[in-house]
């Protein structure tokens, strides 16, 4: 079953500012977090390393050596995870098969986005809401594109178009003229929209909220 995680990260401190708060992490993680620029992109990635240590040390696989794929995705063997952040909320998706997650802050919906990284067919069901209804469907097929592009390992790599989402009861995806075998969960979280896709079909009902161990001695 894939189990969902996810912390608040909007008190976390600047790592740069507090060197001490990324004790424990990994040196790829920790200079991960010194290339960026901005304090706000810090924060998010020092809050998704620290969430990603809570989910493996509640997993038993702290020690398991990490690896990373061809496109960069980071893995273990004999366990599963994907790791998202958006504006002050960090998602950790975990399980025994390959998954993706992303964790979106609904907001005003990017102009010219949707024709240059939509497919038609979801385009014309976008084209059905507006105001905030559009706004909340954007990011919802949003997520649900950028968890499948996760899942596969392939990442941005891979063009929004294309794959196609097929829209229904249930949400499938269609690549290349084949149906491609995988399953979404989306998640309610408020201002946000998750989604999780997975090669598996069993999902937790709920996300479990971790508070960072970091943030109780701030």
């Amino acid at each position: 079953m894939i189990q969902v995680y996810a912390a608040d990260i909007t008190n976390l401190p600047d790592p740069m500012q507090n060197p001490s708060l990324m004790e424990g992490l990994s040196k790829h993680r920790k200079e991960k977090i010194m290339r960026h620029k901005m304090e706000k992109d810090r924060k998010q990635s020092l809050g998704a390393g620290l969430l990603l240590r809570e989910v493996l040390l509640r997993y038993g696989v702290a020690n398991r050596e990490m690896t990373y794929g061809k496109n960069g995705k980071p893995q273990m063997e004999g366990f599963c995870f994907n790791l998202s952040h958006s504006d002050g909320m960090v998602l950790c998706a975990a399980g025994d098969n390959e998954v993706g997650c992303d964790v979106e802050k609904i907001k005003r919906e990017p102009r010219g986005l949707v024709r240059h990284f939509f497919c038609d067919s979801e385009i014309a069901y976008l084209e059905q809401f507006c105001g905030a209804d559009r706004e909340r469907e954007f990011f919802r097929l949003w997520t649900m594109k950028e968890s499948y592009m996760k899942m596969t390992g392939e990442g941005m790599r891979l063009s929004l178009k294309q794959f196609e989402l097929i829209l229904g009861d249930t949400v499938s995806v269609r690549r290349a003229g084949q149906h491609i075998s995988c399953f979404f969960h989306e998640y309610e979280i408020p201002e946000y929209r998750a989604c999780v896709c997975a090669e598996e079909e069993k999902f937790s009902d709920k996300i479990e909220y971790i508070r960072l161990p970091v943030l109780k001695s701030v």
